[in-house]
């Protein structure tokens, strides 16, 4: 258990999230084998997909991070962190970036360089300290351009971006891209244009993703996303094509995507998961310091064993319980403005415990807010697709489009609930009673380690450096 009077955590925040490795164990005495003995058998490890079917205890949280009635309360978890540089109060500038490596798209396309992705686990979103939350201590924030796009986080990193963050394109096999705002319920849409496709040798998909579904793979690829191919326009999930429009995409078509959800009080009816249904958002993350910018680091929702089953059954194996669906679902595509069908009715739903972190990696089974269906792109060699998240509309939309919203109206929204959550989470913080806060020894943010409704106290966060792919 950290001590409250031990000495003040440091005053700088470190740059990356460490690998925790104790350097203290000694060494072990070489042994000679003696020419005769057996070898000594060694010591069998468990993979990572038997240490999550087992539910290991995470570091953080406790458990494997589900919940079920009569468990403590899940609370937010609390983190001893240094005080913040005056440089972190003013905000956040946009990443840099460098020419696109394809020579005809050099000058409209770039490269995101220097940079935190979304990948292994984890998720990145920019952040500032604040003086008007003075025990969070730290925000959300946004950096130019301050509009709906493309997320430069929650992209491949062979995914190229113009200037605005409306468009995509490529040089390799399936890249995707997800936008920086999601939906969790109601009638939403927006549209993509095909700038370059078939003609050129590339190929795209548009549609709508959740989470978990994979940078490095197609839109439709799994359970997590639904997605129209140009060729001949079949619709895909779970890498099944099927018949849907019946002609190719060519460069210049518009095709529309709306998307409706339930509400989530209808959504948090079809989950046993007690926090959910009790509308409780916990956002377990903690600032971390990256090219001398912050951001918050948390765990992102990841595949999980049931929906792989789903897509890929193994022979012999027991049949996996379907995934539950959301009533009055469905996504609709409109070709150049014109409606041509509903390829899917009665979505997955997306709240715990149909979408979790690994809990090895210290994730718990929460609702932090960001689940939902997000605008999402893909891409192969050298295709290019525009966004457009209104209000004006390339190719407008025909038919009954009443109670049907553009989906730059979400940006603001989002940015809403963001700010509305830090005050909820300072206050819950400011009232909830920890010991070793408040004491007169103790230093700001400190709290004490005592479970899950304590939370956990970090001292200090290692560097870890950024791996290319």
């Amino acid at each position: 258990m950290p001590d409250a009077t031990s000495s003040p955590p440091s005053p700088t925040i470190p740059q990356k999230r460490s690998i925790d490795i104790d350097f203290t164990e000694q060494p072990r005495p070489m042994k000679h084998k003696e020419k005769g003995n057996p070898r000594e058998p060694r010591e069998k490890k468990d993979s990572w997909k038997k240490k999550e079917s087992s539910n290991v205890p995470s570091p953080i949280g406790t458990g494997s991070g589900k919940h079920t009635p009569g468990d403590d309360w899940p609370a937010l978890m609390r983190f001893r962190l240094p005080p913040p540089q005056e440089q972190d109060y003013y905000g956040h500038r946009a990443p840099p970036v460098a020419p696109c490596p394809i020579p005809e798209l050099e000058n409209e396309f770039f490269s995101v360089n220097d940079h935190p992705m979304n990948r292994r686990g984890f998720r990145y979103t920019p952040c500032e300290a604040s003086r008007m939350l003075p025990t969070v201590s730290y925000r959300n924030t946004e950096y130019a351009p301050y509009i709906p796009r493309i997320n430069f986080e929650d992209m491949n990193t062979a995914v190229h971006v113009n200037r605005n963050g409306s468009a995509i394109t490529t040089a390799k096999g399936w890249r995707m891209a997800r936008a920086n705002v999601g939906v969790r319920e109601g009638d939403w849409y927006y549209e993509c244009k095909i700038v370059r496709g078939i003609p050129s040798g590339g190929h795209a998909r548009v549609g709508w993703a959740r989470r978990e579904a994979p940078l490095d793979a197609p839109v439709g690829f799994d359970g997590y996303s639904y997605g129209i191919r140009d060729l001949s326009g079949q619709k895909v999930h779970m890498s099944r094509p099927k018949d849907f429009l019946g002609e190719n995409f060519e460069e210049g078509d518009v095709i529309g995507l709306r998307i409706c959800l339930p509400s989530l009080d209808v959504q948090r009816g079809l989950t046993e998961d007690p926090v959910v249904r009790a509308r409780d958002l916990i956002r377990d993350r903690i600032p971390i310091r990256f090219k001398n910018q912050l951001w918050f680091e948390q765990f992102d929702y990841q595949p999980t064993k049931d929906m792989e089953e789903l897509m890929n059954p193994s022979p012999g194996a027991k049949a996996c319980t379907p995934p539950k669906t959301l009533p009055d679902s469905c996504i609709k595509v409109y070709k150049n403005g014109k409606f041509v069908g509903t390829p899917w009715e009665d979505l997955f739903a997306f709240l715990p415990p149909a979408s979790r972190p690994l809990a090895t990696t210290g994730g718990r089974e929460l609702d932090d807010g960001t689940l939902g269906y997000y605008p999402a792109v893909s891409v192969f060699k050298g295709a290019i697709v525009e966004t457009n998240f209104g209000p004006d509309w390339l190719a407008p939309p025909d038919g009954d489009i009443s109670g049907m919203r553009p989906l730059c109206e979400r940006y603001n929204e989002q940015i809403a609930e963001d700010i509305t959550y830090d005050i909820v989470d300072e206050v819950g913080l400011l009232f909830t009673k920890v010991p070793g806060v408040g004491d007169a020894t103790a230093a700001p943010g400190v709290a004490a380690e005592s479970g899950e409704n304590g939370g956990l106290v970090k001292e200090e966060i290692k560097e870890m450096v950024m791996e290319d792919e």
